[in-house]
């Protein structure tokens, strides 16, 4: 078996999670041989090889010009790349096509962000996250409906004041070698960005999402997210499970919630700060 890798080989070789590999199995990226004799499976050998080599290049391209990835609004090109991104994942019924995207900007321009290869104007990632009017929400987080049943008059505008409870309505990124780099820079990308709402005076209170995918499973088990409701029996689905993230927990053991508690203890001591030096300069 010299020209072959077991699958701790390959995963080995390749320098990805193993949740990677079998995707990129599963979309037959990879190739698998299945010998009567043994139980694992074995991958050809020239192939990893090839893969490794190809993810090492794009690696090293992108660690040369890590500005090419920007984080921004997106334009009607955009949305058609983010939508064709979603159809590897989600099934055409809670896929929201493009038009109706850029209706629900008109009620929240900054609901949707897209992470952008500049350099080759392709969309590797996308994220949606919008306040929802409180009775929508509420039935989102009891898996009454799903997010294609969201109506853009539903979206609310990020304001100061008071804290909003917001819903996640998609984070993707590209499938492949480089799904684990994407994941990585939209999800802090999208940390900065509600950083910077919360310099504006936009705070957030909850983050509700509902895992539909296993990517979409480790990814709000891995930000420590708490799970709220399950069902199983979805049509187009193996499972549904609503989730929520509390940033006022205090407790909490997500380096997310940390890092924006700081922040805002931070921005609060500077608010206090400056009333201390704007009352004393009126005092003299």
């Amino acid at each position: 078996m010299d020209t072959y890798y077991t699958a701790g080989e390959a995963i080995k070789k390749l320098g990805i999670p193993r949740s990677t590999f079998y995707d990129l199995v599963k979309a037959t990226k990879i190739s698998k041989v299945n010998v009567p004799s043994r139980k694992r499976a074995f991958y050809p050998r020239q192939r990893i090889d090839e893969l490794a080599e190809q993810r090492a290049r794009i690696l090293g391209e992108v660690a040369q010009t890590p500005e090419r990835f920007v984080f921004v609004l997106p334009q009607r090109d955009d949305l058609e790349q983010l939508v064709d991104i979603e159809r590897m994942f989600f099934h055409e019924s809670i896929i929201v096509p493009p038009e109706e995207q850029q209706q629900q900007l008109t009620y929240n321009p900054e609901a949707i962000h897209v992470l952008k290869d500049s350099k080759t104007n392709t969309v590797v990632g996308g994220v949606s996250i919008s306040p929802i009017q409180p009775e929508v929400l509420e039935k989102l987080i009891s898996l009454e409906i799903d997010e294609a049943q969201i109506k853009p008059e539903d979206y609310l505008p990020y304001t100061a004041d008071p804290p909003l409870d917001c819903y996640i309505i998609d984070f993707v990124v590209r499938p492949g070698l480089m799904a684990t780099y994407y994941g990585s820079k939209l999800l802090q990308a999208t940390l900065d960005y509600f950083i910077e709402l919360l310099k504006r005076g936009v705070v957030i209170r909850r983050f509700y999402a509902a895992a539909v995918t296993k990517f979409g499973e480790r990814l709000t088990k891995g930000l420590h997210f708490k799970l709220l409701q399950s069902d199983w029996t979805r049509e187009h689905e193996e499972f549904r499970h609503a989730y929520v993230l509390d940033l006022e927990n205090t407790a909490s053991n997500s380096r997310l919630v940390k890092r924006y508690l700081k922040q805002r203890r931070n921005l609060a001591i500077r608010m206090r700060r400056r009333r201390r030096a704007e009352a004393s300069g009126i005092l003299q």
